[in-house]
């Protein structure tokens, strides 16, 4: 920190200090509350026009909030940040875990007397430590202690391995590459950007995302094409007659389809058994055995 911000500090800090001194709270039935050390409890809003604003992303009505400093000493730096934890409500991490083994002084003038955010994330910048509010992608907002005040989160890299057989390979690899693609251009110039990797002999695609949400859409895209890719491939299926013979159910069945259809599907009569055999895409061979499970009844007896 610059001197003449130090000073400022310093400054702003022995006017803190002067106003809190002999400063106890009222309760509600008027007579005098005992402070807790590290105990919260509303207070008026800091009027300071040279107050520091909060960190970003810090609601207003948590700057209103008061906690009660401990005595007047050193600390180990975790037990303090944990009540800046709690006047914001959130988890406290450190940039470096460094930083838990460093001290914080609690001055003779704040020593066991109220103060807000605001004031307390002044004290500890006066002693190089300030807080961030981070919004991280997977464990929500925390609150982030660092030696620097300019600290900015690590782009962090989701990385994904899709193992693809090598029918759909090719159905994978275009849709990974159009969503990547498309998501990469709205980025600014320099941002992280969404990285692919194909490997057809091991039948695997590699990608990496600065976020989160991109890496699961892209592999959405790509599981969503190698299913229609295994939808559209025709396998060959048979089905064993138990009340008709296989002949005449090939008759019935095809009766159901429209000219249009009947290209799509193939079927025969088995030389062993009483089967048929059909050969269609996933669509047409789950419609194929549920037609010839309603045709395949015994005929009606006659009375």
């Amino acid at each position: 920190m610059m001197p003449e911000a130090q000073r400022v500090l310093h400054c702003y800090l022995a006017a803190l200090a002067l106003s809190l001194c002999g400063v106890t709270a009222p309760a509600a039935d008027g007579k005098n509350e005992t402070a807790t050390p590290g105990k919260t409890r509303k207070g008026p809003e800091d009027s300071g026009k040279n107050a520091p604003a909060a960190p970003a992303g810090t609601a207003a009505g948590t700057a209103a909030r008061r906690i009660i400093l401990p005595k007047p000493g050193s600390y180990r730096a975790p037990g303090i940040l944990r009540l800046a934890g709690k006047l914001h409500g959130l988890p406290v991490k450190v940039e470096q875990r460094e930083l838990n083994d460093e001290t914080i002084r609690i001055s003779k003038q704040l020593g066991e007397k109220p103060v807000t955010l605001n004031e307390l994330n002044l004290m500890l910048a006066s002693q190089s430590f300030y807080l961030h509010v981070w919004d991280h992608p997977r464990h929500g907002k925390l609150l982030v202690v660092s030696r620097r005040q300019d600290w900015k989160p690590e782009n962090l890299r989701f990385k994904k391995i899709l193992t693809v057989g090598p029918r759909g390979f090719n159905h994978a690899w275009v849709a990974v590459q159009n969503t990547k693609e498309a998501l990469n251009a709205d980025l600014e110039p320099g941002s992280p950007r969404i990285v692919t990797l194909a490997s057809v002999k091991a039948g695997k695609i590699f990608i990496w995302a600065p976020r989160k949400d991109w890496l699961q859409k892209v592999t959405m895209e790509a599981e969503k094409s190698i299913s229609e890719a295994l939808n559209s491939r025709q396998r060959l299926s048979s089905y064993k007659a138990l009340h008709l013979r296989a002949s005449r159910l090939k008759e019935a069945l095809l009766e159901k389809f429209p000219e249009e259809e009947l290209e799509r599907i193939h079927i025969t009569v088995a030389p062993w058994g009483n089967h048929l055999l059909y050969r269609a895409n996933q669509e047409y061979s789950a419609r194929l055995l549920e037609l010839l499970k309603k045709l395949d009844k015994p005929p009606e007896k006659v009375r």
